[in-house]
């Protein structure tokens, strides 16, 4: 195998200029034509071309990226000349050398699915699978587009997640910095006071001025075990069985893991129906929408049901039997295991919770923004009763 460099002529007569790998040169000739081209000029490269580091490209970036290959395909540009023109016509350097690479890989033998697939910072497992399918069956522009909806549909859910949640987090952060100034700052002030008029101190008193005092004095104990605390539930979060155990527990939290559930079902179902559509096999299906569910604990219950597929069971059986599964679910892929077309019933399964998810995260923010309120008041209100309890107390013994 030798490298070349070429120059040909599309079918409109625009000179295409690449690089190949190539027996001799009538195996480049035929490579190609192959690609929609006409060789008319051939040079064995000296030495290796380059190959840039992989770049991460942000979810917009892919985004666009699949839209304007689709596009081109559509348009019956051939995929070297579609990535060449992306490439060349892309303002962003990362996303330029992403491109190239792509393009160079191809042009060497490489089918897309390879080429994409030593981007895997950027192109997930679902995407590489997918447009392997899609090249398998001759279907990489549909299913470009199918891809195209379905990352959109995530990058939409993301938005609404982010823009639901600035707002209280924004009070969470307000009643933590309320709560440090007064036991940092001014607490401190009304100890002289407590100890110089010998009161009494009752018990609320008595227990933010030892939380108060131990915060100042020991600081650094304090910090060190908050740094404890979070690096253990980090390192516990990085183990598959503390991963499981912490997903599975937020399932259970009231509110929060109807949404937890409720997003992750969906992922489930759109990723599931997008395999299904664009020609995976059921397996290969399963086990690409396991990993994109966002869950340990309903990971694990999918690959089971993959399990359970490979000996002859049916998924639904597989997923009702771990009543993790709301009835909407495993009803639906019943009826399109039966039916024939469960592609399609997912589809109608993808409709409810693109309703449903949206709904859920209004509900549940339009309760978490009162709560917080509600507990900010609670805990700031009783810092400054506890204070205020002596400080009466010391105004009865003057006015006495």
């Amino acid at each position: 195998m030798q490298t070349y460099t070429y120059k040909a002529r599309d079918n409109l007569g625009k000179v295409v200029k690449g690089t190949i790998a190539a027996r001799d040169e009538l195996d480049l000739s035929n490579k190609v034509r192959k690609l929609g081209y006409f060789l008319t000029q051939s040079k064995v490269q000296i030495g290796k071309k380059k190959i840039t580091k992989p770049h991460r490209l942000s979810a917009r970036e892919v985004i666009n990226f699949t839209t304007q290959l689709a596009t081109l395909i559509d348009a019956g540009v051939p995929l070297v000349g579609s990535l060449n023109d992306l490439a060349r016509d892309s303002q962003n350097p990362h996303i330029r050398e992403v491109i190239d690479d792509i393009r160079f890989r191809v042009e060497a033998g490489s089918t897309l699915q390879e080429a994409i697939s030593h981007h895997r910072k950027t192109f997930s497992d679902l995407y590489i699978a997918t447009v392997g399918a899609g090249e398998s069956t001759g279907k990489l522009s549909p299913v470009l587009n199918d891809l195209t909806d379905f990352l959109e549909w995530q990058q939409d859910l993301r938005s609404k997640i982010k823009e639901a949640s600035i707002y209280p987090s924004i009070l969470f952060s307000t009643m933590i910095a309320v709560v440090i100034l007064l036991v940092v700052r001014v607490i401190p002030m009304f100890e002289p006071i407590f100890a110089d008029f010998k009161v009494e101190l009752p018990l609320p008193t008595r227990a933010v001025l030892g939380v108060s005092y131990l915060v100042r004095t020991y600081w650094y104990a304090v910090l060190g075990v908050v740094i404890l605390l979070v690096g253990g539930y980090k390192f516990l979060g990085s183990k598959e069985k503390g991963r499981y155990i912490e997903d599975k527990m937020k399932l259970r939290i009231p509110i929060i893991g109807d949404l937890l559930r409720k997003v992750a079902l969906s992922r489930f179902c759109h990723t599931f129906a997008l395999s299904l559509t664009s020609g995976i096999s059921i397996l290969s299906a399963l086990d690409v929408s396991a990993r994109v569910i966002g869950n340990k604990y309903l990971e694990y219950l999918v690959f089971k049901a993959r399990d359970a597929v490979n000996v002859g069971e049916k998924i639904s059986l597989s997923l009702r039997a771990s009543n993790e599964f709301p009835p909407l679910v495993t009803r639906m892929i019943s009826v399109g295991e039966q039916s024939g077309s469960l592609s399609e019933t997912l589809g109608k399964v993808n409709q409810y919770y693109d309703k449903e998810v949206p709904l859920v995260i209004k509900r549940m923010f339009a309760i978490f923004e009162p709560l917080m309120i509600v507990v900010m008041g609670v805990v700031v209100g009783g810092i400054a009763l506890a204070v205020l309890l002596p400080l009466l107390r010391i105004v009865e013994l003057v006015g006495g």
